[in-house]
Protein backbone atom coordinates (compact mmCIF):
# COMPACT_ATOMS: atom_id res chain seq x y z
CA UNK A 1 0.00 0.00 0.00
CA UNK A 2 1.04 3.52 -0.60
CA UNK A 3 1.81 5.67 2.39
CA UNK A 4 0.06 8.64 2.68
CA UNK A 5 2.12 11.20 1.66
CA UNK A 6 2.77 9.60 -1.78
CA UNK A 7 -1.04 9.18 -2.02
CA UNK A 8 -1.68 13.29 -1.16
CA UNK A 9 1.17 14.32 -2.94
CA UNK A 10 0.56 12.37 -6.31
CA UNK A 11 -1.72 14.90 -7.70
CA UNK A 12 0.90 17.90 -7.89
CA UNK A 13 4.31 16.46 -7.13
CA UNK A 14 6.04 14.32 -9.64
CA UNK A 15 8.65 11.99 -7.77
CA UNK A 16 12.33 13.26 -8.49
CA UNK A 17 16.11 12.79 -8.36
CA UNK A 18 17.65 12.41 -4.97
CA UNK A 19 19.80 15.62 -4.42
CA UNK A 20 22.71 16.05 -2.60
CA UNK A 21 23.13 19.86 -2.32
CA UNK A 22 20.82 20.60 -0.23
CA UNK A 23 21.91 21.29 3.10
CA UNK A 24 20.10 22.66 6.52
CA UNK A 25 21.32 25.61 8.50
CA UNK A 26 20.14 26.86 11.81
CA UNK A 27 19.82 30.11 13.11
CA UNK A 28 19.80 31.33 16.30
CA UNK A 29 16.91 34.25 16.96
CA UNK A 30 17.48 36.43 19.82
CA UNK A 31 13.84 36.25 21.92
CA UNK A 32 15.13 38.87 24.39
CA UNK A 33 14.28 36.56 27.15
CA UNK A 34 10.62 36.32 26.63
CA UNK A 35 10.44 32.76 26.98
CA UNK A 36 12.64 29.99 28.83
CA UNK A 37 15.25 29.00 26.42
CA UNK A 38 16.77 29.66 23.02
CA UNK A 39 14.81 30.01 20.44
CA UNK A 40 16.21 28.63 16.62
CA UNK A 41 14.87 28.70 13.07
CA UNK A 42 15.88 25.52 11.00
CA UNK A 43 16.38 26.58 6.93
CA UNK A 44 17.15 24.44 3.86
CA UNK A 45 19.82 26.11 1.31
CA UNK A 46 18.85 25.55 -1.84
CA UNK A 47 21.84 25.71 -4.55
CA UNK A 48 19.92 28.47 -6.47
CA UNK A 49 16.95 30.97 -6.22
CA UNK A 50 15.74 29.58 -8.86
CA UNK A 51 14.74 26.38 -6.90
CA UNK A 52 11.93 25.88 -4.68
CA UNK A 53 10.67 23.35 -1.88
CA UNK A 54 7.33 21.93 -1.41
CA UNK A 55 7.65 19.27 0.96
CA UNK A 56 9.14 17.93 4.18
CA UNK A 57 8.01 14.49 4.66
CA UNK A 58 8.84 11.21 6.07
CA UNK A 59 7.92 8.13 3.32
CA UNK A 60 8.44 4.88 5.43
CA UNK A 61 11.52 4.59 4.50
CA UNK A 62 12.98 7.54 5.64
CA UNK A 63 11.97 8.66 8.89
CA UNK A 64 11.35 12.43 10.05
CA UNK A 65 12.04 13.87 13.66
CA UNK A 66 12.85 16.85 15.65
CA UNK A 67 13.88 16.16 19.69
CA UNK A 68 15.21 18.07 22.62
CA UNK A 69 17.65 17.55 25.31
CA UNK A 70 14.25 19.50 27.19
CA UNK A 71 11.01 20.59 26.53
CA UNK A 72 9.81 22.61 23.05
CA UNK A 73 7.98 25.79 23.96
CA UNK A 74 4.46 25.94 23.27
CA UNK A 75 2.62 29.00 23.51
CA UNK A 76 -0.84 28.43 24.83
CA UNK A 77 -2.21 30.55 21.44
CA UNK A 78 -0.10 28.73 19.12
CA UNK A 79 -0.29 25.51 17.81
CA UNK A 80 2.22 23.09 15.57
CA UNK A 81 2.56 25.46 12.50
CA UNK A 82 3.18 28.75 11.61
CA UNK A 83 -0.01 29.50 10.73
CA UNK A 84 -1.45 29.95 13.72
CA UNK A 85 1.03 32.65 14.46
CA UNK A 86 -1.09 35.87 14.33
CA UNK A 87 0.22 39.10 14.12
CA UNK A 88 -2.67 40.84 16.37
CA UNK A 89 -1.73 38.27 18.79
CA UNK A 90 1.72 38.76 18.84
CA UNK A 91 1.15 42.84 19.10
CA UNK A 92 -0.57 41.91 22.43
CA UNK A 93 1.64 38.98 23.56
CA UNK A 94 5.09 38.78 21.98
CA UNK A 95 6.20 35.52 23.77
CA UNK A 96 3.84 34.09 21.05
CA UNK A 97 6.55 35.08 18.55
CA UNK A 98 8.94 32.34 19.78
CA UNK A 99 6.56 29.40 19.88
CA UNK A 100 7.60 26.17 18.82
CA UNK A 101 6.33 25.33 15.51
CA UNK A 102 6.66 23.83 11.63
CA UNK A 103 6.30 25.60 8.77
CA UNK A 104 6.75 26.32 5.04
CA UNK A 105 8.29 29.78 4.01
CA UNK A 106 6.15 31.16 6.66
CA UNK A 107 6.51 32.81 9.62
CA UNK A 108 3.02 33.67 10.71
CA UNK A 109 -0.57 33.33 9.72
CA UNK A 110 -0.14 35.86 6.24
CA UNK A 111 -0.29 34.47 3.22
CA UNK A 112 0.10 30.66 4.84
CA UNK A 113 -1.01 28.07 2.96
CA UNK A 114 0.62 25.03 4.78
CA UNK A 115 -1.11 21.67 4.25
CA UNK A 116 -0.53 18.85 6.56
CA UNK A 117 -1.35 14.49 6.02
CA UNK A 118 -0.31 11.97 8.21
CA UNK A 119 1.69 13.84 10.97
CA UNK A 120 0.24 13.04 14.91
CA UNK A 121 1.71 16.52 16.75
CA UNK A 122 0.39 15.47 20.11
CA UNK A 123 3.48 15.05 21.26
CA UNK A 124 5.57 17.77 20.26
CA UNK A 125 2.59 20.56 21.29
CA UNK A 126 2.78 18.65 24.79
CA UNK A 127 6.44 20.60 24.47
CA UNK A 128 8.08 16.78 23.54
CA UNK A 129 10.08 14.82 20.27
CA UNK A 130 7.94 15.04 16.49
CA UNK A 131 8.16 12.02 14.80
CA UNK A 132 6.65 10.81 11.92
CA UNK A 133 6.99 7.41 9.45
CA UNK A 134 4.56 8.77 7.03
CA UNK A 135 3.20 11.64 6.54
CA UNK A 136 3.93 15.36 5.43
CA UNK A 137 3.38 19.25 5.77
CA UNK A 138 3.65 20.84 2.59
CA UNK A 139 2.69 23.38 -0.12
CA UNK A 140 1.40 23.41 -3.54
CA UNK A 141 4.61 23.69 -5.54
CA UNK A 142 3.13 26.72 -7.38
CA UNK A 143 2.65 28.97 -3.93
CA UNK A 144 5.02 31.77 -3.46
CA UNK A 145 5.83 29.86 -0.37
CA UNK A 146 7.47 27.49 -1.68
CA UNK A 147 10.15 30.19 -3.24
CA UNK A 148 13.21 30.95 -1.90
CA UNK A 149 14.38 33.99 0.59
CA UNK A 150 17.37 35.69 0.28
CA UNK A 151 20.57 33.25 0.69
CA UNK A 152 18.28 30.96 -1.45
CA UNK A 153 17.20 29.56 2.07
CA UNK A 154 13.20 28.28 2.96
CA UNK A 155 12.05 28.47 6.60
CA UNK A 156 11.39 24.73 7.67
CA UNK A 157 10.83 25.56 11.38
CA UNK A 158 11.30 27.54 14.37
CA UNK A 159 12.13 25.60 18.19
CA UNK A 160 11.95 27.30 21.13
CA UNK A 161 13.95 24.68 24.05
CA UNK A 162 15.54 24.81 27.06
CA UNK A 163 17.82 21.75 25.79
CA UNK A 164 19.27 20.48 22.63
CA UNK A 165 17.28 20.77 19.82
CA UNK A 166 17.93 18.06 16.95
CA UNK A 167 16.41 16.67 13.82
CA UNK A 168 16.46 14.41 10.29
CA UNK A 169 14.39 16.07 7.68
CA UNK A 170 13.31 14.59 4.40
CA UNK A 171 12.54 17.45 1.64
CA UNK A 172 10.69 17.36 -1.78
CA UNK A 173 10.58 20.66 -4.24
CA UNK A 174 11.83 21.49 -7.89
CA UNK A 175 14.90 22.76 -9.64
CA UNK A 176 15.66 25.61 -11.64
CA UNK A 177 14.17 23.82 -14.93
CA UNK A 178 11.14 22.45 -12.84
CA UNK A 179 12.25 18.77 -12.23
CA UNK A 180 11.62 16.89 -8.89
CA UNK A 181 14.49 16.56 -6.79
CA UNK A 182 14.03 14.99 -3.44
CA UNK A 183 16.72 15.25 -0.52
CA UNK A 184 16.86 12.52 2.61
CA UNK A 185 18.20 11.99 6.04
CA UNK A 186 18.98 15.91 6.09
CA UNK A 187 20.17 16.78 9.99
CA UNK A 188 20.50 19.51 12.02
CA UNK A 189 21.70 20.29 15.54
CA UNK A 190 21.16 23.79 17.67
CA UNK A 191 24.78 23.35 18.81
CA UNK A 192 25.72 24.17 15.30
CA UNK A 193 23.45 27.53 15.19
CA UNK A 194 24.88 30.89 13.51
CA UNK A 195 24.50 34.02 13.85
CA UNK A 196 22.03 35.68 10.79
CA UNK A 197 23.64 38.89 9.69
CA UNK A 198 25.85 40.72 6.67
CA UNK A 199 29.70 39.30 7.61
CA UNK A 200 31.08 41.99 4.72
CA UNK A 201 33.38 44.47 6.02
CA UNK A 202 33.06 46.74 3.82
CA UNK A 203 29.35 46.55 3.51
CA UNK A 204 27.27 49.69 5.33
CA UNK A 205 25.26 47.20 7.06
CA UNK A 206 27.99 44.75 7.86
CA UNK A 207 27.19 42.81 11.58
CA UNK A 208 30.13 42.17 13.87
CA UNK A 209 28.36 39.65 15.68
CA UNK A 210 26.91 37.53 12.14
CA UNK A 211 29.06 34.37 12.26
CA UNK A 212 26.66 33.68 8.65
CA UNK A 213 25.96 35.42 5.82
CA UNK A 214 22.32 35.61 5.42
CA UNK A 215 22.57 37.29 1.99
CA UNK A 216 21.44 41.09 3.49
CA UNK A 217 24.72 42.83 3.11
CA UNK A 218 24.37 46.27 0.37
CA UNK A 219 26.34 49.30 0.16
CA UNK A 220 29.99 50.10 -0.54
CA UNK A 221 30.72 46.50 -2.34
CA UNK A 222 27.13 45.99 -3.93
CA UNK A 223 27.12 49.07 -5.87
CA UNK A 224 24.97 52.61 -5.05
CA UNK A 225 23.13 52.29 -1.71
CA UNK A 226 20.95 55.56 -2.17
CA UNK A 227 21.06 55.84 1.75
CA UNK A 228 19.45 53.46 3.59
CA UNK A 229 18.06 51.62 0.31
CA UNK A 230 19.28 47.99 -0.20
CA UNK A 231 18.19 47.88 -3.52
CA UNK A 232 20.75 49.32 -5.86
CA UNK A 233 22.02 48.30 -9.56
CA UNK A 234 22.83 45.10 -8.56
CA UNK A 235 19.54 43.61 -7.29
CA UNK A 236 18.85 40.51 -8.67
CA UNK A 237 15.17 39.10 -8.86
CA UNK A 238 12.84 36.76 -10.58
CA UNK A 239 9.11 35.67 -10.73
CA UNK A 240 7.59 32.77 -8.69
CA UNK A 241 6.29 30.85 -10.76
CA UNK A 242 6.39 31.62 -14.13
CA UNK A 243 4.55 29.99 -15.89
CA UNK A 244 1.50 31.68 -13.56
CA UNK A 245 -1.05 29.03 -13.28
CA UNK A 246 -3.07 30.68 -10.21
CA UNK A 247 -4.38 34.29 -9.03
CA UNK A 248 -1.24 35.15 -7.69
CA UNK A 249 2.20 35.04 -8.39
CA UNK A 250 5.95 36.42 -6.40
CA UNK A 251 8.38 38.84 -7.29
CA UNK A 252 11.34 37.87 -5.84
CA UNK A 253 14.57 39.57 -4.84
CA UNK A 254 18.04 38.18 -4.01
CA UNK A 255 18.08 39.85 -0.79
CA UNK A 256 16.13 41.23 2.00
CA UNK A 257 15.19 45.31 1.33
CA UNK A 258 15.20 47.88 3.36
CA UNK A 259 13.10 50.60 1.16
CA UNK A 260 14.27 53.86 3.46
CA UNK A 261 10.41 54.99 3.23
CA UNK A 262 10.63 55.25 -0.63
CA UNK A 263 8.15 52.79 -1.80
CA UNK A 264 8.58 50.34 -4.99
CA UNK A 265 6.52 51.07 -8.40
CA UNK A 266 5.43 47.77 -9.86
CA UNK A 267 3.61 48.13 -13.23
CA UNK A 268 2.89 44.94 -15.32
CA UNK A 269 1.57 45.66 -19.21
CA UNK A 270 0.33 43.45 -22.19
CA UNK A 271 1.71 43.40 -25.47
CA UNK A 272 0.53 46.04 -26.81
CA UNK A 273 2.13 48.04 -23.83
CA UNK A 274 -1.29 48.57 -22.24
CA UNK A 275 -0.79 49.16 -18.22
CA UNK A 276 -3.31 46.40 -16.89
CA UNK A 277 -1.55 46.47 -12.92
CA UNK A 278 0.36 49.19 -11.33
CA UNK A 279 0.96 49.41 -7.54
CA UNK A 280 3.38 50.76 -5.41
CA UNK A 281 4.66 48.85 -2.69
CA UNK A 282 5.82 49.80 1.13
CA UNK A 283 8.05 48.67 2.98
CA UNK A 284 5.35 46.54 5.16
CA UNK A 285 3.65 44.24 1.92
CA UNK A 286 7.45 43.05 1.74
CA UNK A 287 6.78 39.48 2.85
CA UNK A 288 9.68 37.58 4.70
CA UNK A 289 11.91 40.82 3.77
CA UNK A 290 12.34 39.98 -0.29
CA UNK A 291 8.78 39.29 -1.48
CA UNK A 292 6.04 41.04 -3.24
CA UNK A 293 2.92 38.96 -3.66
CA UNK A 294 1.00 39.97 -7.04
CA UNK A 295 -2.65 39.43 -7.06
CA UNK A 296 -4.56 39.07 -10.55
CA UNK A 297 -7.16 38.20 -12.74
CA UNK A 298 -5.07 38.28 -16.04
CA UNK A 299 -6.20 36.49 -18.68
CA UNK A 300 -3.89 34.13 -20.28
CA UNK A 301 -1.04 35.55 -22.31
CA UNK A 302 2.73 36.99 -22.36
CA UNK A 303 3.04 40.19 -20.06
CA UNK A 304 6.02 42.22 -18.63
CA UNK A 305 6.42 43.13 -15.22
CA UNK A 306 8.52 46.26 -14.45
CA UNK A 307 10.30 46.75 -10.76
CA UNK A 308 11.23 50.57 -9.86
CA UNK A 309 12.80 52.16 -7.26
CA UNK A 310 15.14 55.16 -7.07
CA UNK A 311 17.99 54.32 -9.46
CA UNK A 312 16.94 50.90 -10.36
CA UNK A 313 14.68 49.88 -12.84
CA UNK A 314 14.33 47.15 -14.35
CA UNK A 315 11.55 44.14 -16.07
CA UNK A 316 11.15 40.45 -16.76
CA UNK A 317 8.22 38.73 -18.98
CA UNK A 318 5.93 36.69 -17.93
CA UNK A 319 3.28 34.07 -19.38
CA UNK A 320 0.32 33.30 -17.81
CA UNK A 321 -1.64 29.99 -18.00
CA UNK A 322 -4.89 28.54 -17.25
Amino acid sequence: MKNLFTLAAASFLAFGASASNVELVVEAVDNGGQVDGNTYRVYAVLPTAEHSLHAVFADGEHLLNLSTTGDFYQHQYGSFSSLDVNEQIVALDGSLEYDSWVTIGAKNSTNNNLWTVGVDYNTFLGGSELTVTDGAWFVVPTDVQAATAAGNRVLLAQLTTDGTATGILNLQGWDAEGAAWRAYDLTFSSTDAQVFGCTNGNATNFNTAATYDDGSCFGENNGPSHGLSNIDNTTEWNIFPNPVFESTFSVKFDRELNLGGENIVLEVTDMSGKSVISQEVAQENIIGGNRIVVKHDLAAGNYTVAVKHANFSDAQNIVVAH
